[in-house]
């Protein structure tokens, strides 16, 4: 309500109810005949200025009960007054009543004129908010804006109708973001959508908390009431209007909504027509456009064909006048024919004279290639043996001449094997091999390498680069360096005082540029492209002063071209040369020749080289066990198993034992540990959460500190040659029951307590035989030898062995047959078999002895440190405890292993980074890496190349990703066993069973932690 209203009203009753109580009084105190009680008509004819029609009717009755009570307590009067009175008293009473009647209906009839004027003002005052080129949030703004004034609304929105049924928010009003619906609701939806739905309009009461909040900048309150009212036209619902207030709402104002309704739902109506037709407006605009090109093009075209039918014409008269001169040429080309018949019987002679020249050039080129590369080669072995030092008998500088020697005996090689294979030059078949060349060290072997001729030449030799350079460059190393090589053996040959430098700057271009300058003698403009060209110099005589091929300058200049960039020379005479080579900061591949080039340019980088992470033990233990109870001397048993309740069966077992339990419940947290409290004994799960239990028991048996404790592995899955292969004492397949485990448990209690092993060494040779067992024997073990399958087959049966070596070529029968009779009859112990034959196995033969034998060491020169490797992993020995000769047999022998030996392991990887660094791991093992850059080009690989031994897999890369490749690869069944083990720089949850799933054997996520990484190979490695 106004609060002048309220006023105004409030004055109107105070001055009705005085002047009824003023003449009520001045009727009480003056007696009847005087007639005071027409006053009473004032107060009626005040009531009629009240906007209640009840209040005439109220006055009246009041008025009539004091004049009631003013008749019977008014002073007596006369007779002939008394007479009077009542009937003047009942005359004013009717008469008040018809008053109070006639004021009623005035009252009526003026509200319902200033209703019908308030409503007429809000649908003039709404008018000029709807007219106009508006849009619908303008429109919406202008009614939000409009209602909230007139109503007493204090927040409100505007959702306007869409093709597809639904209605979005197109303007607000004191809307506050977080108290902000969804900007779009459906028919059904909330009390929008029902409104819109049902086409009526909702009144809510009593709003509950959280609904909506009326908003200011010192606080919020909800509103009391809402309306929800659509605006239709026509039945069709084009908008619905939402007002709250914290007052309220009375039939009035839904009243006022529900008329102008129609007037907005009209004007939403017309906006959506208008922008419907400015969009068919746009339309049809574009189309006539595109007419009018069309019709232009078309236009072009009939000129075009208007020309060429009047060239075809003039063509016309000129082939019927060629036609006749094509008559006389015939003449002509019969004579020329035969000219040139003569001509290329002089040719076929030429071509065969050049065809026997290039014989004999290539003949001479392979002659002089063996001579060259024969004692090259030998000074190259004989350097890497000074460099090795293995005698310990050099110092640091001779070492570093002999890396030099080494170092650059491989750049002339190099150098040979490009200039001296000229048919590959010619070509222009040269392999690329881009990737990250650190500047740095760059520059530090180039100064190590022709530092020492610089000295003895006298001559100052400075290397250097800008700072803010990148620290690597992606091009080819070797032709980068061959280039470099070149020049400054050039410029050191060239110069006989002053100095030489090379200089590495970013060149105005962006690319990277190499300045090689020198003090020397300068090369003539007229000779500077002279010099470049194939067996050309700017001193060309017989009698010059410096020796050379000629070939080097032209060589390094298709060199730089091939490497995408180029090598210009400044210079004057006396006064020294510049020679630049510019490439460009990253090689781009370039179809240079035929041959596909499988290490080329990768398409992107994602993942750094391999690295490795150490492992840790975690402070507090998930599973309680009693690894504070562990002091110097404990028996202690390590369980790597992830299943509590399995891990509290064997804790049980264990303490009943007398051993100390120590729980690991993954494969990183069991190495750390083993590492640590170096357990008596290990009890392994093959299943576990973070790798297989297989490569960490790889990791255990190729760990110096670890690899003499017995391991005892338990699974679900059948691995138990793998297994016992790779050193573990025993095998278990879940389930197991108790009297297993006790048994397991007990084996390895037998293996650790055990004072002295025992080996047999069955070779026929004596002195073998001998020197063998002085190899293996020694502290707690001990050798027994037998010459001859009989004396071998005794000792088997009367003794305990921990393990055998065999030679397959005994005098009384074969060590296969030796073999066969030990499966064969149950009163022959058979320990662990390493067969250590000097013969070589054909594959059927291998396999044969693969039932039998752990290892098959082939005799010859590292033979003895893998047989002393081998026998270690069965025996148990701490190698801690070995004479140091020993342990560095065991370091040799592990620096190269068997089982990566020969192997063929195929890289599927696109980051050159990466083949470098599995490479650089794989090559030292023995290992033969071969490369694919994507999923397509290992599929060809494998077709190609069949007898790949193991693939890695990288996920993410061109062309076809990992998984499509492994699911390929599975297709064919000539690949249905090959061993894939997956690689991936992601982290996803479920990125180990997406490869799985494909077919991938195992799993390992970048950056690779190469112990780890290399376990997982020997596991999946076939033997």
């Amino acid at each position: 309500m106004h609060p002048s209203r309220s006023t105004t009203r409030a004055s109107l009753h105070v001055a009705i109810a005085a002047s009824t109580a003023a003449i009520f009084i001045a009727d009480l105190k003056l007696p009847l005949g005087i007639t005071v009680w027409v006053l009473y008509f004032g107060p009626i004819a005040l009531g009629t200025f009240a906007r209640r029609p009840s209040v005439p009717f109220v006055t009246a009755a009041v008025c009539s009960a004091m004049l009631v009570a003013g008749y019977v307590f008014s002073p007596a009067p006369g007779t002939e007054v008394a007479a009077y009175s009542k009937l003047n008293r009942s005359f004013c009473f009717v008469t008040l009543w018809a008053a109070a009647i006639i004021g009623q209906r005035f009252i009526v009839a003026r509200l319902a004129v200033e209703r019908e004027n308030w409503f007429k003002t809000a649908q003039t005052g709404l008018a000029p908010s709807l007219i106009g080129e508006l849009t619908h949030e303008q429109l919406g703004e202008n009614v939000l804006t409009f209602l909230a004034r007139y109503l007493g609304a204090q927040v409100g929105a505007v959702y306007v109708g869409l093709d597809d049924g639904s209605f979005r928010r197109f303007a607000s009003y004191a809307l506050a973001p977080s108290a902000a619906g969804p900007d779009r609701v459906r028919a059904g939806e909330g009390l929008v959508g029902q409104a819109a739905r049902d086409n009526r309009l909702l009144h809510v009461t009593g709003v509950p908390e959280k609904y909506l909040d009326v908003r200011s900048g010192l606080g919020g309150h909800r509103p009391r009431q809402l309306v929800v009212a659509p605006a239709s036209t026509d039945g069709k619902v084009e908008a619905v209007i939402e007002l709250g207030t914290l007052n309220a709402f009375d039939s009035e104002h839904l009243e006022l909504l529900s008329r102008v309704s129609e007037a907005i739902a009209s004007s939403v109506r017309t906006i959506g027509f208008r922008t419907r037709q400015r969009e068919l407006l746009e339309e049809t605009q574009r189309q006539a456009e595109e007419l009018q090109t069309q019709q232009e093009e078309l236009r072009v075209q009939n000129e075009e064909l208007e020309q060429q039918t009047r060239a075809l014409q003039e063509a016309h008269a000129g082939l019927e006048n060629q036609q006749s001169e094509l008559v006389q040429i015939n003449a002509q080309l019969e004579m020329q024919a035969q000219v040139l018949e003569r001509e290329r019987d002089g040719l076929a002679h030429a071509q065969g004279e050049l065809q026997r020249a290039n014989t004999y050039k290539s003949e001479f080129l392979a002659n002089m290639s063996h001579e060259l590369r024969t004692p090259l080669n030998s000074s190259l072995i004989l350097a890497k043996l000074l460099v090795d030092n293995r005698q310990g008998n050099l110092t640091a500088d001779q070492i570093k001449f002999a890396q030099t020697i080494y170092s650059a005996g491989n750049d002339l090689l190099t150098l040979i094997n490009d200039i001296l294979d000229l048919s590959k030059i010619e070509a222009g078949k040269l392999d690329v091999r881009p990737e990250a060349v650190p500047l740095a060290r760059l520059l530090d072997e180039l100064s190590a390498t022709f530092k020492p001729v610089a000295q003895q030449r006298r001559l100052e030799l400075a290397t250097g680069a800008e700072p803010e350079l990148p620290a690597a460059i992606h091009t080819d190393p070797t032709r980068l360096q061959q280039i470099l090589n070149n020049l400054l053996s050039n410029a050191l040959k060239f110069t006989e005082r002053g100095g030489v430098s090379l200089h590495v700057r970013r060149a105005s271009d962006g690319r990277i540029a190499f300045d090689v300058r020198d003090t020397g003698i300068g090369v003539p403009i007229d000779q500077q492209e002279v010099i470049f060209e194939a067996f050309r110099q700017a001193d060309g005589t017989t009698n010059r002063k410096y020796g050379g091929t000629g070939l080097g300058l032209s060589i390094s200049r298709d060199l730089a071209r091939l490497l995408g960039g180029d090598l210009i020379v400044e210079s004057a005479p006396g006064r020294g040369s510049t020679f630049t080579l510019r490439v460009p900061e990253r090689y781009v591949e370039r179809e240079l020749s035929p041959e596909p080039n499988v290490r080329g340019t990768p398409e992107r980088r994602r993942s750094a080289p391999v690295g490795s992470s150490p492992r840790t033990v975690p402070d507090v233990p998930a599973v309680p066990d009693d690894r504070e109870k562990i002091h110097h001397g404990s028996r202690s048993i390590l369980i790597i198993e992830d299943d509590p309740a399995f891990v509290r069966v064997l804790q049980d077992l264990v303490h009943e034992l007398d051993f100390q339990a120590l729980v690991a419940q993954s494969g990183d947290e069991g190495l750390a540990m083993a590492e640590k409290y170096r357990p008596s004994a290990i009890v392994l799960d093959v299943g576990l959460p973070d790798r297989s239990g297989l490569s960490v028991l790889d990791a255990l048996k190729h760990g110096s500190a670890t690899r003499h404790i017995p391991v005892h592995v338990i699974s679900v899955s059948d691995y138990t040659q793998t297994a016992l292969e790779m050193g573990a004492v025993g095998y278990a397949i879940k389930p197991v029951k108790r009297e297993q485990i006790v048994d397991a448990l007990a084996k390895l209690e037998a293996k650790f307590t055990q004072k002295l092993r025992r080996v047999l060494v069955v070779e026929d040779d004596a002195a073998l035989r001998e020197s063998t067992c002085r190899l293996l024997s020694g502290g707690d073990v001990e050798t027994v030898g037998a010459g001859t399958a009989k004396g071998a087959l005794e000792q088997l049966r009367t003794s305990t062995f921990d393990c055998m070596v065999l030679d397959l070529t005994l005098p009384d029968r074969t060590g296969f047959e030796l073999l066969e009779e030990m499966a064969a009859q149950d009163q022959y112990a058979f320990p662990p078999v390493i067969v250590y034959t000097g013969r070589s196995l054909s594959l059927d033969e291998e396999q044969q002895l693969r039932r039998f034998s752990h290892s098959i060491i082939i005799k010859g020169a590292r033979s003895p440190e893998r047989l002393l490797d081998e026998v270690m992993l069965f025996v148990h020995q701490v190698e801690a405890e070995l004479p140091p000769e020993r342990q560095r047999m065991l370091r040799d022998a592990r620096h190269r292993e068997a089982v990566f030996e020969g192997r063929r392991v195929l890289i599927v990887e696109d980051d050159v980074r990466n083949i470098f660094a599995l490479t650089s791991v794989l090559e030292p093992k023995g290992a033969k890496v071969e490369i694919a850059r994507n999923g397509r080009e290992a599929l060809e690989h494998l077709a190609g190349k069949p007898g790949v031994d193991l693939i890695l897999m990288d996920i993410m890369m061109p062309e076809m990703d990992g998984i499509e490749a492994t699911r390929e690869i599975r297709k064919r069944p000539e690949h249905a066993k090959l061993p894939i083990i997956a690689l991936t720089a992601k982290a996803m949850p479920d990125d180990r069973e997406k490869c799985l799933a494909a077919g991938a054997n195992d799993y390992i996520a970048k950056p690779l932690d190469v112990d780890r990484f290399l376990s997982l190979a020997r596991v999946w490695l076939p033997r």
